[in-house]
């Protein structure tokens, strides 16, 4: 699921680059604003309906390209072996649903890119460590450090513009980031608990064995003294 989403993000993004010079990214993969926004979101629209959803493949240039799917390659590969590539295909659709129709009814900018999947997925690793009793330093730093680097290249990216909105913008990644990852959070529990009883049903099978020899050994040397008795 991973490097499915990187490698279809990746076609996106250089189509944009070589083919559409630039348009592809700006006209199809792009979630429009609110009616506040240059580029109101257009709810009769089918091309805006379709960018509240595939906008996450799209990259306003290589800075971003390069930030989100390097981090979803890191931390992608880490949660589809916890939970799976369905159960994470799913969460990827709920932070992306909900950044969508946030940006669409109360953000003044429009919004492109994997920045709200990156969110979601360093906030899940972080909480999945800290369900093992561990502090998640590494996992912490790498959101913090991702935060403050969207805040940063958005602000800049400005142009003269208003920073508080791009910041806006950003803040709505990461509410779409902390929805998916709840989710995620609350399925983890069910696993573990199915996972153990599971564990519990083997080590059950396993003394039931053991039980068994036991009863057959006692028996064959109960019969062996029987026979040497008679014997005698």
């Amino acid at each position: 699921m991973t490097v499915t989403f990187v490698i279809a993000a990746s076609i996106v993004f250089l189509l944009d680059v070589f083919a559409f010079k630039g348009k592809l990214c700006s006209t199809v993969f792009l979630c429009h604003g609110s009616k506040m926004s240059a580029v109101p979101f257009n709810f009769k629209s089918p091309s805006d309906f379709a960018g509240l959803f595939l906008f996450v493949f799209g990259n306003s240039g290589w800075e971003m390209f390069f930030s989100n799917l390097v981090m979803i390659l890191l931390l992608g590969q880490i949660l589809e072996e916890r939970y799976g590539s369905v159960m994470l295909a799913l969460m990827m659709f709920i932070t992306v649903l909900v950044t969508g129709v946030l940006t669409a009814c109360i953000s003044t900018v429009p919004v492109a890119g994997a920045g709200c999947v990156v969110f979601m997925m360093a906030v899940l690793v972080s909480l999945t460590e800290l369900t093992k009793k561990r502090i998640p330093v590494s996992c912490l730093l790498v959101f913090v450090l991702f935060l403050s680097f969207e805040i940063y290249r958005n602000a800049k990216g400005s142009a003269g513009g208003n920073g508080l909105q791009q910041i806006v913008g950003v803040l709505i990644e990461v509410i779409g980031g902390i929805c998916g990852s709840i989710f995620g959070f609350l399925v983890l529990p069910k696993k573990r608990g199915a996972q153990k009883k599971v564990a519990k049903t083997q080590v059950s099978y396993d003394d039931d064995d053991d039980g068994g020899n036991r009863k057959s050994w006692s028996s064959s040397s109960s019969s062996d003294e029987t026979v040497i008795g008679t014997l005698s």
